[in-house]
């Protein structure tokens, strides 16, 4: 038996409560994220940001390591960058699910909505690549000489994300295309 997808199918009660489900976890998490970061990055001692930004200092170096705070209140500042931009590219998933839980799957708004998800999540992990290597310099620039550090580190997580943001994008792209086409037949229908 052939199963096919039509417009009721599509915006079935069930399709509708699941979109409405993923709009509520995007806006929860849009709060819940930085807020759980924040409090991460204020909690954590010196050392444990520096090896979250791959910096490992032996027992002598952390002892001799002198951070103000200024120093520790930009690395809070800095590590909040990251988490802002996945925070954005929740808000734009959110209305681009509360979008789709209305039965508009394609519409310009709904997919300016997906592009600013992967928007988000790319300059997420771009800016986190940055930023670790910005919290590691603020967080030695006391450090005596030959013992400042800068550290940068790009892994198969951070790669796999741009991976995936980058096909969120190209598939917008894709949709974008089909609503300027669905549009012109529209006009000529």
């Amino acid at each position: 038996m052939k199963n096919t997808l039509t417009a009721a199918a599509l915006s079935g009660p069930d399709v509708q409560r699941l979109n409405s489900a993923f709009a509520w976890v995007c806006a929860l998490l849009t709060v819940a994220l930085p807020l759980a970061v924040l409090y991460q990055l204020v909690t954590t001692p010196t050392e444990g940001l520096l090896l979250r930004a791959g910096v490992q200092l032996s027992a002598l170096q952390l002892v001799m390591l002198d951070v103000d705070l200024w120093q520790r209140v930009l690395a809070v500042v800095l590590g909040m960058v990251p988490v802002c931009c996945t925070s954005y590219g929740l808000v734009c998933a959110m209305r681009c699910f509360s979008g789709f839980s209305q039965a508009e799957y394609l519409s310009l708004r709904t997919v300016r909505y997906l592009r600013g998800f992967a928007a988000g999540i790319f300059a997420s992990v771009v800016a986190g690549l940055f930023v670790a290597m910005l919290i590691s310099m603020v967080l030695t620039a006391g450090a005596p000489a030959g013992q400042k550090a800068l550290a940068f580190g790009l892994g198969s997580n951070e790669l796999l994300t741009l991976l995936f943001a980058g096909m969120v994008w190209q598939i917008s792209a894709v949709m974008a295309k089909a609503v300027a086409l669905a549009e012109e037949n529209a006009r000529f229908g």
